[in-house]
């Protein structure tokens, strides 16, 4: 006589998900996309952080004296990468250097390409002096030991091109000669190069733009700055600097405030996506535990049977476990697949979206929050299952039967 295939709970389980494809379907769909919103939670607080301490790293002066009017702009064109061009007048910047309680001082030029077949595409140039620069060049190094000589360029981790090609930029070519890593700021839309090239850059840009700017040969559109903290605090310079230079159009940005201010408002955002996903994972858990104690309840008289037939209440504990765990594993694996397919491919498009600071995760970052994330929703089936387990296990075997009757 041939014998049957053992019913162990792992075979029970599965030939009662598939008796019920409708309510399978159901709890898997429950947990998946539970798994995808934790999944994408994770991944965005992870990213958002992470380019929140890129830009801590990398502005590392004290102030940024620009335009007055231009301060949105200025982080506009830092942590965006937004096309900008504005200018202070060559002598006022040498006065403004000269500060008291500045000890070091360094000039940035701005340059927006143009939307035309003059240039390769749209993109923020932004020329620096190697000599005196120790917010762009330090990290810069790391790219290109040395920096960019005349002619050549350093683009950001974003832009469309190769190291040794060439990219067009009003009427001259420029070699690119390295690439940065990602920050997550705008620096990864960014094309940079020396104080000499961007210069000479700045007289094709008013040649094709028409721009009035005087003195081209010293003009800047930043001066970044630090001060000597053993006589006087950012704070105070920048009072001194807008009291002295009240009439002259300039305006000062803390990069602490601003970075505390990109801070405040990252927390809160990101507080409001912990507390969406917080209220997703009750109410998923909650609709869990209704679900399976209902089906439970209904299925009474099965379990009966089995108790009749000799089935443990353990056994019986272990059946209903083992189904709510299976449904959630591929729930769960299913969500987190789904959010692959729909989020990497378009990290690139995501990134320039957020309007914040966005460092996409490295390949083991994650890997380990899609696990966690994995981890804690297939969790919750079998953590909403076991009250219903528990008193499904204790129904004694004629009471099953005449309850289901």
């Amino acid at each position: 006589m041939a014998t049957g295939r053992k019913l162990t709970p792992f075979v029970i389980a599965r030939q009662n998900m598939r008796r019920r494809p409708f309510r399978t379907f159901c709890l898997m769909g429950l947990v998946a996309l539970l798994a995808c919103v934790l999944s994408a939670g994770s991944l965005l607080t992870f990213g958002l952080r992470s380019g929140l301490r890129s830009i801590s790293d990398r502005l590392g002066a004290d102030l940024m004296l620009v335009p007055r009017g231009y301060e949105q702009s200025t982080e506009g064109a830092l942590l965006r990468g937004e096309p900008s061009t504005f200018y202070l007048d060559g002598a006022l910047a040498a006065a403004l250097a000269e500060t008291d309680g500045l000890v070091r001082v360094s000039p940035q030029l701005f340059i927006a390409t143009l939307d035309s077949d003059h240039c390769a595409f749209p993109v923020q140039l932004i020329g620096y002096d190697p000599g005196t620069d120790f917010v762009i060049a330090p990290w810069l190094a790391r790219a290109l030991p040395g920096g960019p000589a005349d002619g050549e360029i350093v683009i950001g981790h974003s832009v469309s091109a190769r190291v040794g090609e060439e990219l067009l930029f009003f009427s001259q070519k420029y070699r690119v000669a390295g690439q940065l890593e990602r920050t997550g700021m705008g620096f990864d839309t960014s094309v940079f190069m020396n104080m000499g090239t961007a210069r000479a850059t700045l007289e094709e840009y008013v040649y094709y733009t028409g721009a009035e700017i005087p003195d081209r040969a010293r003009a800047v559109s930043t001066l970044t700055a630090d001060v000597d903290a053993a006589r006087t605090t950012p704070q105070e310079v920048a009072r001194k600097i807008r009291d002295v230079y009240r009439n002259e159009g300039v305006g000062v940005i803390l990069t602490q405030a601003m970075i505390g201010g990109i801070s405040d408002s990252l927390n809160a955002f990101l507080t409001v996506v912990a507390a969406l996903v917080a209220v997703l994972w009750l109410l998923a858990a909650g609709v869990l535990m209704l679900m399976f104690s209902v089906t439970l309840h209904e299925r009474r008289r099965e379990f009966g049977l089995y108790r009749a037939l000799g089935a443990t209440r353990g056994r019986l504990v272990r059946i209903v476990l083992t189904e709510s765990s299976l449904l959630s594993l591929a729930g769960a694996c299913a969500g987190v697949a789904l959010l692959c397919l729909l989020l990497f491919p378009f990290q690139p498009l995501i990134a320039r979206s957020v309007a914040a600071p966005y460092l996409q995760p490295s390949a083991a970052a994650a890997a380990a929050l899609l696990g966690a994330s994995l981890l804690l929703s297939f969790l919750t089936g079998p953590l909403a299952s076991a009250r219903a387990a528990a008193s499904i296990g204790r129904v004694a075997a004629h009471a099953a039967v005449r309850g289901g009757e």
